[in-house]
This record gives structure tokens, sequence and C-alpha cells, in this order.
């Protein structure tokens, strides 16, 4: 296969994206041959594509040489039932062509449908370095939406649910009754468990506790720290370091400083430990807050008993109105 696909793509040079070739559906064949088919490209639709993100020097870069040169490039493309065409890979080729005014466009056309097609782009995508990390998780999460038909709260659940309830012999206990998982039976959690495994092993680039641990909580990141990640100012490893930081302006003021000063992930460490020291409020200990609610309770309760009378009913008096007063304060 990579040998095929390597043969239909000679001459894109460096044009053609970082790709692995080999594991690839088929294109659509002519007596057993790939062939590369002359679209129009207002026939492919450019919709629901996991990166969202280009590198604008890039695309200004290809549309020079397409309107010097011509189109020279391959899209990699997928039917779709309204005899269309919808892209799978070469978005940034793409959108060049748009900006040229590229009429006609060379395409392979791959018979996939719309889990296997998101799986190449993410396959394609995961291989470049200005692919965003919230792009790989939102990603992720949708193909996984579209191969299980489960809501994104059900899979990310899924995957507390695998690190919480496995056992050692690889086996997991039923989820909480209240857990959004509650009505599906274990059996069919495992099955779904197994075929979530197996995606990250086609992927080939992280575990699925890896993407739990280091991706699943850029989600739910404030939206100037996620900004910071699609604009590629940031990535995700430094960007969840800022999530301690509770107060808005400070944590963005220390994100514009960290990314202007291009600052380490041990500078972002310190600046946010330095911050939460200064400011997180102070933990009392548990043990201490109870010991000094039963002596209150006790306190109280003896008083109520005791018959006070002369002087020490005064001072009972008089530390009863203290008490009152620093409870209004």
């Amino acid at each position: 296969m990579a040998n095929r696909l390597a043969a239909a793509l000679q001459n894109i040079g460096s044009m053609m994206p970082t790709a692995d070739l080999d594991n690839l559906p088929a294109p659509k064949t002519e007596q057993g041959r790939e062939v590369v088919v002359r679209l129009q490209l207002s026939e492919i639709e450019i919709s629901d594509r996991v990166r969202q993100s280009h590198d604008e020097a890039l695309v200004r870069s290809f549309v020079e040489t397409f309107r010097t040169s011509g189109f020279r490039g391959v899209l990699w493309v997928r039917p779709t039932n309204a005899g269309r065409y919808r892209l799978i890979a070469g978005g940034t080729r793409y959108l060049a062509c748009q900006q040229a005014k590229i009429e006609y466009v060379n395409a392979l056309v791959f018979e996939v449908d719309a889990v296997e097609a998101l799986d190449l782009e993410l396959e394609e995508n995961l291989k470049r370095r200005d692919f965003n990390d919230l792009e790989t998780v939102h990603g992720i999460l949708r193909s996984l939406e579209l191969e299980l038909s489960l809501s994104r709260e059900q899979i990310i659940v899924l995957f507390s649910w695998n690190s919480r309830n496995r056992q050692p012999d690889g086996t997991h206990r039923s989820p909480r009754k209240d857990s959004v998982l509650a009505e599906i039976p274990l059996e069919q959690l495992e099955a779904y468990w197994s075929i979530i495994k197996l995606k990250f092993e086609r992927l080939g680039r992280y575990s699925p506790e890896g993407f739990r641990v280091n991706f699943l909580p850029l989600i739910n990141l404030p939206e100037s720290v996620q900004s910071a990640i699609r604009q590629g100012h940031l990535e995700g490893s430094k960007a969840r370091l800022f999530a301690r930081i509770t107060d808005d302006e400070m944590r963005d003021t220390l994100l514009d400083q960290a990314i202007a000063d291009d600052w380490s992930r041990d500078q972002i460490t310190e600046a946010v430990k330095s911050w939460v020291g200064n400011h997180a409020p102070k933990i009392i200990n548990q043990s201490e807050e109870v010991q000094f609610s039963s002596r209150v309770k006790s306190v109280l309760k003896r008083l109520s008993k005791a018959s006070l009378t002369g002087r020490s009913r005064t001072k009972a008096e008089r530390l009863l109105k203290e008490l009152e007063s620093l409870l209004e304060s």
C-alpha cells in the first residue's frame, strides 16, 4: 500500500503534508490501479474539520506558488451522499487554492465512512508540530462520539471510570449508581473500553490514561488560556498550570508575561506556586476544626445547666455579649 500511494503522490514534494502512508484505505481504483481524479475545488466541502488553525505564512507561500505554477499537490477526499466530496487531508493547500483562485485540483478519493475519515485526518495532523493540543482533544473525543454513539459527557466519564474501577486482572467494577454510565451494562462498558484502547493504538501517539491526565483537563481551562493554546502561543502542558490561579486578572497578566517572555514550564510553575502561596485561602486542619466545634458545644451545654449567681453570672453575661459581638462583626 505504501509503495502504491507513494507512486500516486510523486512530484508533490514538500507541498504534500507529512503522513504515514501505511494501513490507509485504498483509493478508488480503475483496473486495479489507484486513480488521481480531477475535481473542481467547489465540489469539495471543508466542514467539521478537526484542525481549526493554519500556518498563515505557509498558506501565503502556497498561494504564491499556485498562482505562478498552478496547483501541484493532491488533496485527500471522500464522497458524500449528495454526490460531492469532503476533504480528509490537505486543509492548508485547500485554503491556498481558494485564495489563489484555483478552479481544478487533483484528489485521491477514499471510500471511507465518517469515523474512518476523521481518524485519517487525526493521524495525518498528529504528526504536525502546529496541530495544537485543543484540536487533539476535541478531535479524539469527536471520533469516539461517532464510533461509540455516546455523548461527550459519557465518554469523558468512561476515562475516569476506567482509571478508578480497573482491577488487577484488567476487568472493571460497575460504575456508581449516580453515574451517567449507570444504565449501561458492565459488559457493554467493557466493550466500549476495548474500542477506546484500539483507537489509541491506531493513532499511535498517546495512551488512554495519558490522554485523560494530560488532555481532558484542557477543555475546562479558562477561555483566555484556551485561546492561547489555539493560537499556538502555549502548549497544553504549560497551559494546565494556570488553572490553579483563581483570580482572572492575575491569571491573564501572568499568561501574557509567560507568552511574551517565552517562559519555560519551570518558570510558570514557580510563578503559579508563588501566587497560590500568597493568595490561596489557608485551610484549617480538619481535626482542629472538629475539636473546636466539640469544645463550643460542651461549654454551651454546661453553661445552660449551670446555676450562676453574683459575680460569676455578671462575668458570664459579659463574655456572652463579647461572643455575640464577635459573631455579628
